[in-house]
Protein backbone atom coordinates (compact mmCIF):
# COMPACT_ATOMS: atom_id res chain seq x y z
CA UNK A 1 0.00 0.00 0.00
CA UNK A 2 3.03 2.26 0.31
CA UNK A 3 3.50 2.46 -3.45
CA UNK A 4 1.92 5.05 -5.69
CA UNK A 5 -0.40 3.90 -8.45
CA UNK A 6 -2.77 5.21 -11.10
CA UNK A 7 -5.62 3.27 -12.70
CA UNK A 8 -7.94 4.31 -15.52
CA UNK A 9 -11.37 2.76 -15.60
CA UNK A 10 -15.11 3.18 -15.43
CA UNK A 11 -16.89 4.20 -12.22
CA UNK A 12 -20.44 4.19 -10.89
CA UNK A 13 -22.52 4.42 -7.72
CA UNK A 14 -23.86 1.14 -6.26
CA UNK A 15 -27.49 2.19 -6.69
CA UNK A 16 -26.95 3.52 -10.23
CA UNK A 17 -24.90 0.87 -12.11
CA UNK A 18 -26.39 2.01 -15.43
CA UNK A 19 -24.78 5.48 -15.12
CA UNK A 20 -21.08 4.80 -15.62
CA UNK A 21 -18.40 7.46 -16.01
CA UNK A 22 -14.78 7.25 -17.15
CA UNK A 23 -12.07 8.49 -14.81
CA UNK A 24 -8.65 8.04 -13.30
CA UNK A 25 -7.86 6.88 -9.77
CA UNK A 26 -4.56 8.21 -8.40
CA UNK A 27 -3.06 7.19 -5.07
CA UNK A 28 -0.04 8.36 -3.10
CA UNK A 29 0.61 7.26 0.50
CA UNK A 30 1.04 10.82 1.71
CA UNK A 31 -2.04 12.32 0.04
CA UNK A 32 -4.44 9.38 -0.28
CA UNK A 33 -6.74 8.56 -3.20
CA UNK A 34 -8.23 11.00 -5.69
CA UNK A 35 -10.74 9.96 -8.36
CA UNK A 36 -10.94 12.39 -11.28
CA UNK A 37 -14.03 11.81 -13.43
CA UNK A 38 -14.72 12.93 -16.97
CA UNK A 39 -18.25 13.95 -16.18
CA UNK A 40 -20.23 13.35 -13.02
CA UNK A 41 -22.50 10.83 -11.31
CA UNK A 42 -25.31 13.39 -11.45
CA UNK A 43 -26.66 15.65 -14.19
CA UNK A 44 -25.73 19.32 -14.12
CA UNK A 45 -29.18 20.30 -12.87
CA UNK A 46 -29.22 17.72 -10.08
CA UNK A 47 -27.86 18.34 -6.60
CA UNK A 48 -24.72 16.42 -5.73
CA UNK A 49 -25.46 13.22 -3.79
CA UNK A 50 -23.32 11.77 -1.01
CA UNK A 51 -21.14 8.96 -2.35
CA UNK A 52 -19.95 6.88 0.59
CA UNK A 53 -19.10 4.04 -1.81
CA UNK A 54 -18.00 4.28 -5.44
CA UNK A 55 -17.51 1.14 -7.52
CA UNK A 56 -15.12 0.84 -10.44
CA UNK A 57 -13.39 -1.52 -12.81
CA UNK A 58 -9.95 -1.07 -14.36
CA UNK A 59 -8.80 -3.17 -17.29
CA UNK A 60 -5.51 -4.18 -15.69
CA UNK A 61 -6.66 -4.98 -12.13
CA UNK A 62 -10.40 -5.66 -12.15
CA UNK A 63 -12.92 -4.64 -9.50
CA UNK A 64 -12.31 -1.67 -7.19
CA UNK A 65 -14.33 -0.30 -4.26
CA UNK A 66 -13.70 3.23 -3.01
CA UNK A 67 -14.94 3.75 0.54
CA UNK A 68 -15.79 6.84 2.61
CA UNK A 69 -15.78 9.15 -0.40
CA UNK A 70 -16.75 12.77 -0.75
CA UNK A 71 -16.84 15.13 -3.70
CA UNK A 72 -14.21 17.84 -3.42
CA UNK A 73 -14.39 19.57 -6.80
CA UNK A 74 -16.81 20.15 -9.67
CA UNK A 75 -16.01 22.27 -12.70
CA UNK A 76 -17.69 23.26 -15.97
CA UNK A 77 -16.13 24.40 -19.19
CA UNK A 78 -17.52 27.27 -21.24
CA UNK A 79 -19.08 24.68 -23.52
CA UNK A 80 -20.86 23.07 -20.59
CA UNK A 81 -18.45 20.12 -20.27
CA UNK A 82 -18.42 18.84 -16.67
CA UNK A 83 -15.66 17.19 -14.63
CA UNK A 84 -15.66 16.17 -10.97
CA UNK A 85 -13.24 14.89 -8.37
CA UNK A 86 -13.70 12.69 -5.30
CA UNK A 87 -11.48 11.91 -2.34
CA UNK A 88 -11.59 8.30 -1.12
CA UNK A 89 -10.53 7.40 2.40
CA UNK A 90 -9.95 3.72 1.55
CA UNK A 91 -9.40 1.60 -1.57
CA UNK A 92 -10.27 -2.10 -1.86
CA UNK A 93 -8.77 -3.63 -4.99
CA UNK A 94 -10.15 -6.99 -6.10
CA UNK A 95 -13.74 -6.83 -4.81
CA UNK A 96 -17.00 -4.92 -5.03
CA UNK A 97 -18.80 -4.03 -1.80
CA UNK A 98 -22.31 -2.67 -2.38
CA UNK A 99 -22.83 -1.32 1.16
CA UNK A 100 -20.55 -0.31 4.02
CA UNK A 101 -21.89 -3.15 6.18
CA UNK A 102 -20.69 -5.61 3.50
CA UNK A 103 -17.06 -4.65 4.07
CA UNK A 104 -16.12 -7.54 6.33
CA UNK A 105 -13.14 -9.87 6.39
CA UNK A 106 -12.30 -13.39 7.60
CA UNK A 107 -8.63 -12.50 7.97
CA UNK A 108 -6.15 -9.71 7.29
CA UNK A 109 -2.49 -9.99 6.25
CA UNK A 110 -0.20 -7.06 7.09
CA UNK A 111 3.40 -6.50 6.10
CA UNK A 112 4.85 -3.87 8.45
CA UNK A 113 7.93 -1.73 8.06
CA UNK A 114 10.88 -3.47 9.82
CA UNK A 115 8.86 -6.67 10.45
CA UNK A 116 11.33 -8.71 8.36
CA UNK A 117 14.24 -7.44 10.45
CA UNK A 118 12.42 -7.79 13.79
CA UNK A 119 11.24 -11.36 13.15
CA UNK A 120 14.49 -12.34 11.34
CA UNK A 121 13.05 -15.71 10.30
CA UNK A 122 14.79 -17.06 7.22
CA UNK A 123 13.93 -19.95 4.93
CA UNK A 124 17.25 -19.70 3.09
CA UNK A 125 20.04 -22.27 3.13
CA UNK A 126 23.06 -20.98 1.19
CA UNK A 127 26.09 -23.23 0.71
CA UNK A 128 29.41 -22.55 -0.99
CA UNK A 129 30.82 -25.70 -2.65
CA UNK A 130 34.54 -26.61 -2.88
CA UNK A 131 34.41 -26.41 -6.69
CA UNK A 132 33.29 -22.79 -6.50
CA UNK A 133 29.62 -23.51 -7.03
CA UNK A 134 26.85 -22.03 -4.89
CA UNK A 135 23.73 -23.88 -3.81
CA UNK A 136 20.79 -21.79 -2.66
CA UNK A 137 17.78 -23.52 -1.14
CA UNK A 138 14.66 -21.97 0.24
CA UNK A 139 11.88 -23.58 2.23
CA UNK A 140 9.01 -21.60 3.65
CA UNK A 141 9.22 -21.59 7.46
CA UNK A 142 6.18 -22.92 9.30
CA UNK A 143 3.68 -20.28 10.46
CA UNK A 144 3.99 -19.24 14.10
CA UNK A 145 0.52 -19.15 15.63
CA UNK A 146 -0.74 -17.61 18.85
CA UNK A 147 -4.25 -17.11 20.18
CA UNK A 148 -5.13 -13.67 21.53
CA UNK A 149 -8.55 -14.76 22.79
CA UNK A 150 -11.29 -17.24 21.87
CA UNK A 151 -12.22 -15.22 18.81
CA UNK A 152 -8.85 -14.09 17.42
CA UNK A 153 -5.64 -15.77 16.28
CA UNK A 154 -2.44 -14.00 15.22
CA UNK A 155 0.21 -15.69 13.05
CA UNK A 156 3.65 -14.79 11.75
CA UNK A 157 3.72 -15.99 8.14
CA UNK A 158 6.52 -15.98 5.58
CA UNK A 159 5.73 -15.64 1.88
CA UNK A 160 8.16 -16.03 -1.00
CA UNK A 161 8.21 -14.67 -4.54
CA UNK A 162 10.29 -16.38 -7.24
CA UNK A 163 11.40 -14.72 -10.48
CA UNK A 164 10.02 -16.43 -13.61
CA UNK A 165 12.07 -18.72 -15.86
CA UNK A 166 13.41 -17.22 -19.08
CA UNK A 167 14.72 -18.68 -22.32
CA UNK A 168 17.99 -16.92 -21.56
CA UNK A 169 18.37 -17.18 -17.76
CA UNK A 170 20.84 -14.56 -16.53
CA UNK A 171 19.62 -14.27 -12.98
CA UNK A 172 17.16 -15.76 -10.52
CA UNK A 173 15.72 -14.23 -7.38
CA UNK A 174 13.81 -15.44 -4.37
CA UNK A 175 12.32 -12.75 -2.16
CA UNK A 176 10.71 -13.57 1.13
CA UNK A 177 8.48 -11.22 3.09
CA UNK A 178 7.11 -11.51 6.61
CA UNK A 179 3.43 -10.92 7.32
CA UNK A 180 1.27 -10.74 10.40
CA UNK A 181 -1.99 -12.59 9.82
CA UNK A 182 -4.98 -11.70 12.00
CA UNK A 183 -7.85 -14.18 11.78
CA UNK A 184 -11.15 -14.02 13.62
CA UNK A 185 -13.75 -16.72 14.24
CA UNK A 186 -16.40 -14.55 12.59
CA UNK A 187 -16.09 -11.96 9.84
CA UNK A 188 -15.43 -8.49 11.20
CA UNK A 189 -15.51 -5.01 9.71
CA UNK A 190 -12.25 -3.54 8.52
CA UNK A 191 -12.55 -0.86 11.23
CA UNK A 192 -12.42 -3.62 13.86
CA UNK A 193 -9.36 -5.13 12.21
CA UNK A 194 -7.76 -1.69 12.11
CA UNK A 195 -7.87 -1.56 15.91
CA UNK A 196 -6.01 -4.89 16.15
CA UNK A 197 -3.56 -3.87 13.44
CA UNK A 198 -2.83 -0.68 15.37
CA UNK A 199 -2.08 -2.56 18.60
CA UNK A 200 0.36 -4.87 16.79
CA UNK A 201 1.90 -1.83 15.08
CA UNK A 202 2.55 -0.26 18.50
CA UNK A 203 3.95 -3.52 19.87
CA UNK A 204 6.41 -3.71 16.99
CA UNK A 205 7.27 -0.01 17.33
CA UNK A 206 8.30 -0.55 20.95
CA UNK A 207 10.42 -3.55 20.00
CA UNK A 208 11.99 -1.94 16.93
CA UNK A 209 12.48 1.41 18.74
CA UNK A 210 11.20 3.24 15.68
CA UNK A 211 7.85 4.20 14.21
CA UNK A 212 6.31 1.23 12.37
CA UNK A 213 3.47 1.37 9.85
CA UNK A 214 1.88 -1.00 7.28
CA UNK A 215 3.56 -1.41 3.91
CA UNK A 216 0.99 -3.81 2.46
CA UNK A 217 -2.43 -5.05 3.56
CA UNK A 218 -4.54 -7.83 2.11
CA UNK A 219 -7.91 -9.14 3.26
CA UNK A 220 -9.84 -12.37 2.76
CA UNK A 221 -13.61 -11.92 2.58
CA UNK A 222 -16.60 -14.22 2.07
CA UNK A 223 -17.95 -11.63 -0.35
CA UNK A 224 -15.13 -12.51 -2.75
CA UNK A 225 -15.61 -16.31 -2.70
CA UNK A 226 -14.96 -18.06 -6.01
CA UNK A 227 -15.84 -21.67 -6.87
CA UNK A 228 -13.40 -23.53 -9.11
CA UNK A 229 -13.00 -27.16 -10.12
CA UNK A 230 -10.39 -27.48 -7.38
CA UNK A 231 -12.72 -26.12 -4.70
CA UNK A 232 -13.54 -22.85 -3.03
CA UNK A 233 -11.09 -19.99 -3.46
CA UNK A 234 -10.94 -16.54 -1.85
CA UNK A 235 -8.89 -14.10 -3.98
CA UNK A 236 -7.15 -11.59 -1.71
CA UNK A 237 -8.35 -7.98 -1.62
CA UNK A 238 -5.59 -5.39 -1.58
CA UNK A 239 -6.28 -2.48 0.78
CA UNK A 240 -4.79 1.00 0.58
CA UNK A 241 -5.32 4.22 2.50
CA UNK A 242 -3.49 7.42 3.32
CA UNK A 243 -0.55 7.07 5.69
CA UNK A 244 -0.47 9.93 8.17
CA UNK A 245 2.87 11.03 9.70
CA UNK A 246 4.81 8.23 8.03
CA UNK A 247 8.52 8.96 7.52
CA UNK A 248 9.55 9.75 3.97
CA UNK A 249 12.58 7.47 4.11
CA UNK A 250 12.92 4.41 6.33
CA UNK A 251 16.15 3.66 8.15
CA UNK A 252 18.34 0.61 7.80
CA UNK A 253 17.88 -1.35 11.02
CA UNK A 254 19.53 -4.50 12.32
CA UNK A 255 18.27 -6.65 15.20
CA UNK A 256 21.14 -5.44 17.39
CA UNK A 257 19.73 -1.89 17.14
CA UNK A 258 16.32 -2.90 18.52
CA UNK A 259 15.02 -2.82 22.08
CA UNK A 260 13.87 -6.42 21.73
CA UNK A 261 13.31 -8.81 18.81
CA UNK A 262 11.17 -11.86 18.14
CA UNK A 263 14.14 -14.07 19.06
CA UNK A 264 14.25 -12.46 22.52
CA UNK A 265 10.63 -13.44 23.26
CA UNK A 266 10.01 -16.35 20.86
CA UNK A 267 9.26 -18.79 23.70
CA UNK A 268 6.70 -16.36 25.22
CA UNK A 269 5.47 -14.45 22.21
CA UNK A 270 1.86 -15.50 22.78
CA UNK A 271 2.02 -14.42 26.44
CA UNK A 272 3.57 -11.06 25.60
CA UNK A 273 1.13 -10.30 22.79
CA UNK A 274 -1.90 -11.26 24.86
CA UNK A 275 -0.68 -9.02 27.68
CA UNK A 276 -0.23 -6.18 25.19
CA UNK A 277 -3.79 -6.52 23.96
CA UNK A 278 -5.15 -6.86 27.51
CA UNK A 279 -3.53 -3.60 28.64
CA UNK A 280 -4.23 -1.68 25.41
CA UNK A 281 -7.31 0.12 26.75
CA UNK A 282 -5.86 0.68 30.23
CA UNK A 283 -2.61 2.19 28.96
CA UNK A 284 -4.01 3.92 25.86
CA UNK A 285 -3.17 7.45 27.14
CA UNK A 286 0.42 6.36 27.78
CA UNK A 287 0.78 4.57 24.44
CA UNK A 288 -0.70 7.46 22.46
CA UNK A 289 1.78 9.91 23.97
CA UNK A 290 4.84 7.64 23.76
CA UNK A 291 4.26 6.41 20.21
CA UNK A 292 3.37 9.95 19.20
CA UNK A 293 6.95 10.94 19.98
CA UNK A 294 8.25 8.02 17.90
CA UNK A 295 6.14 9.15 14.94
CA UNK A 296 7.30 12.76 15.34
CA UNK A 297 10.94 12.59 16.45
CA UNK A 298 11.62 16.13 15.19
CA UNK A 299 8.94 17.87 17.22
CA UNK A 300 10.07 20.83 19.33
CA UNK A 301 12.06 19.54 22.28
CA UNK A 302 9.72 21.25 24.76
CA UNK A 303 6.70 19.42 23.29
CA UNK A 304 8.69 16.19 23.25
CA UNK A 305 9.54 16.62 26.93
CA UNK A 306 5.97 17.48 27.94
CA UNK A 307 4.54 14.53 26.00
CA UNK A 308 6.85 12.04 27.70
CA UNK A 309 6.28 13.58 31.12
CA UNK A 310 2.53 13.30 30.61
CA UNK A 311 2.98 9.71 29.40
CA UNK A 312 4.89 8.77 32.56
CA UNK A 313 2.31 10.48 34.76
CA UNK A 314 -0.54 8.65 33.02
CA UNK A 315 1.34 5.33 33.29
CA UNK A 316 1.62 5.72 37.07
CA UNK A 317 -2.03 6.72 37.34
CA UNK A 318 -3.22 3.77 35.22
CA UNK A 319 -1.07 1.10 36.92
CA UNK A 320 -0.70 2.33 40.50
CA UNK A 321 -3.60 4.73 40.97
CA UNK A 322 -2.36 7.52 43.19
CA UNK A 323 -4.98 8.82 45.58
CA UNK A 324 -4.21 9.85 49.14
CA UNK A 325 -7.66 8.82 50.39
CA UNK A 326 -10.60 6.76 49.20
CA UNK A 327 -13.23 8.62 47.17
CA UNK A 328 -15.69 8.59 50.08
CA UNK A 329 -13.10 9.88 52.55
CA UNK A 330 -11.97 12.67 50.25
CA UNK A 331 -15.54 13.64 49.42
CA UNK A 332 -16.05 14.73 53.02
CA UNK A 333 -12.86 16.82 52.99
CA UNK A 334 -13.69 18.22 49.54
CA UNK A 335 -17.12 19.39 50.70
CA UNK A 336 -15.63 21.05 53.81
CA UNK A 337 -13.01 22.87 51.72
CA UNK A 338 -15.53 24.02 49.09
CA UNK A 339 -17.92 25.27 51.76
CA UNK A 340 -15.05 27.16 53.41
CA UNK A 341 -14.60 29.39 50.36
CA UNK A 342 -15.93 32.83 51.41
CA UNK A 343 -19.15 34.01 49.81
CA UNK A 344 -17.49 37.21 48.63
CA UNK A 345 -15.11 35.28 46.32
CA UNK A 346 -15.98 36.06 42.69
CA UNK A 347 -17.58 33.32 40.60
CA UNK A 348 -14.62 32.80 38.23
CA UNK A 349 -12.17 32.50 41.13
CA UNK A 350 -14.54 30.18 42.99
CA UNK A 351 -14.81 27.92 39.94
CA UNK A 352 -11.03 27.86 39.65
CA UNK A 353 -10.61 26.88 43.32
CA UNK A 354 -13.27 24.18 43.07
CA UNK A 355 -11.57 22.78 39.96
CA UNK A 356 -8.24 22.54 41.80
CA UNK A 357 -9.88 20.93 44.83
CA UNK A 358 -11.52 18.34 42.58
CA UNK A 359 -8.06 16.87 41.87
CA UNK A 360 -6.61 17.61 45.30
CA UNK A 361 -6.73 13.93 46.26
CA UNK A 362 -4.37 12.87 43.48
CA UNK A 363 -0.64 12.38 43.99
CA UNK A 364 1.59 15.16 42.77
CA UNK A 365 3.93 14.57 39.83
CA UNK A 366 6.87 14.65 42.24
CA UNK A 367 5.39 11.86 44.36
CA UNK A 368 4.55 9.78 41.30
CA UNK A 369 8.13 10.02 40.01
CA UNK A 370 9.52 9.08 43.41
CA UNK A 371 7.28 6.02 43.55
CA UNK A 372 8.36 4.95 40.05
CA UNK A 373 12.03 5.29 40.96
CA UNK A 374 11.45 3.21 44.10
CA UNK A 375 9.50 0.58 42.17
CA UNK A 376 12.04 0.31 39.35
CA UNK A 377 15.23 1.01 41.30
CA UNK A 378 16.72 -2.35 40.24
CA UNK A 379 16.12 -1.63 36.57
CA UNK A 380 17.17 2.02 36.28
CA UNK A 381 20.91 2.19 35.51
CA UNK A 382 22.75 4.39 38.01
CA UNK A 383 25.25 5.31 35.30
CA UNK A 384 22.46 6.98 33.37
CA UNK A 385 20.69 8.78 36.22
CA UNK A 386 23.22 9.11 39.04
CA UNK A 387 21.34 11.52 41.32
CA UNK A 388 17.70 10.45 41.22
CA UNK A 389 16.56 13.17 43.63
CA UNK A 390 18.11 15.96 41.57
CA UNK A 391 16.70 14.44 38.39
CA UNK A 392 13.16 14.36 39.81
CA UNK A 393 13.37 17.96 41.05
CA UNK A 394 14.61 19.25 37.71
CA UNK A 395 12.01 17.24 35.79
CA UNK A 396 9.16 18.58 37.94
CA UNK A 397 10.44 22.17 37.84
CA UNK A 398 10.83 21.99 34.06
CA UNK A 399 7.32 20.59 33.58
CA UNK A 400 5.84 23.26 35.85
CA UNK A 401 7.77 26.06 34.15
CA UNK A 402 6.78 24.97 30.64
CA UNK A 403 3.15 24.56 31.74
CA UNK A 404 2.74 27.79 33.75
CA UNK A 405 5.83 29.84 32.80
CA UNK A 406 6.35 30.87 36.41
CA UNK A 407 9.38 33.20 36.39
CA UNK A 408 10.50 31.84 39.78
CA UNK A 409 11.07 28.41 38.18
CA UNK A 410 12.99 29.61 35.13
CA UNK A 411 16.44 29.24 36.69
CA UNK A 412 15.69 25.72 37.97
CA UNK A 413 14.12 24.45 34.73
CA UNK A 414 16.19 22.69 32.09
CA UNK A 415 16.73 24.53 28.80
CA UNK A 416 18.70 24.17 25.59
CA UNK A 417 20.66 20.93 25.43
CA UNK A 418 19.72 20.29 29.06
CA UNK A 419 16.06 19.71 28.21
CA UNK A 420 17.19 17.45 25.36
CA UNK A 421 19.13 15.26 27.82
CA UNK A 422 16.26 15.32 30.32
CA UNK A 423 13.78 14.26 27.66
CA UNK A 424 15.68 11.17 26.61
CA UNK A 425 16.25 10.11 30.20
CA UNK A 426 12.47 10.30 30.68
CA UNK A 427 12.07 8.21 27.55
CA UNK A 428 14.40 5.58 28.96
CA UNK A 429 12.46 5.54 32.24
CA UNK A 430 9.16 5.07 30.43
CA UNK A 431 10.57 2.29 28.24
CA UNK A 432 11.76 0.44 31.35
CA UNK A 433 8.24 0.74 32.80
CA UNK A 434 6.67 -0.59 29.60
CA UNK A 435 9.11 -3.51 29.36
CA UNK A 436 8.35 -4.66 32.90
CA UNK A 437 4.63 -4.25 32.37
CA UNK A 438 4.92 -6.30 29.20
CA UNK A 439 6.51 -9.18 31.10
CA UNK A 440 10.29 -8.72 30.96
CA UNK A 441 12.09 -9.64 34.17
CA UNK A 442 14.47 -7.26 35.95
CA UNK A 443 17.43 -9.28 34.70
CA UNK A 444 16.18 -9.16 31.12
CA UNK A 445 15.75 -5.40 31.36
CA UNK A 446 19.26 -5.07 32.76
CA UNK A 447 20.53 -7.09 29.80
CA UNK A 448 19.25 -4.26 27.63
CA UNK A 449 21.29 -1.59 29.43
CA UNK A 450 24.16 -1.79 26.89
CA UNK A 451 21.67 -1.24 24.04
CA UNK A 452 19.97 1.63 25.85
CA UNK A 453 23.26 3.32 26.74
CA UNK A 454 24.72 2.77 23.28
CA UNK A 455 21.60 4.27 21.68
CA UNK A 456 21.72 7.37 23.87
CA UNK A 457 25.50 7.86 23.96
CA UNK A 458 25.30 9.34 20.51
CA UNK A 459 23.53 12.27 22.19
CA UNK A 460 26.47 12.57 24.59
CA UNK A 461 24.30 11.91 27.64
CA UNK A 462 26.89 10.02 29.66
CA UNK A 463 29.13 12.56 31.33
Amino acid sequence: MIEEFEYKGIWWLPDKPEKQTSGTLSFTPGEGAILDLIGSFTDAKEAAEPADIILGRASNIGDITLYKCFENKVSYSSAGFQTSSFYANMIFIGAHFQKSEDIKFKSIYVHYLYLDEWANISGFDIQSLPDGGIVIKHKLPEPIKMRIDDGCEVCIIIRAEVSPNHVVQKDATIKQRTYIKIETSEEKSFEEYEGMMYQIQNFLSLGVWESVYPLAIEGITEANMKNTKDGTYFPPVKISYELIDSPKVSKTLLPRDMLFTFEDISDRFDIFLRKWFETADLLKPTYDLYFGTLCNPHMYREYHFLSLMQAIESFHRCIYGGDYLSDDEYKEIHNVLVNAIPDWVKKDFRNSLESKLKYGNEFSLRKRLKELFNEYQNEIPGLFIQNKGAFIEQAVDTRNYLTHYDKDLKERAASGIGIFHLTYKLKMLLEICLLRELGFSSEEIKDRFPKILRRYRRYDFIQ
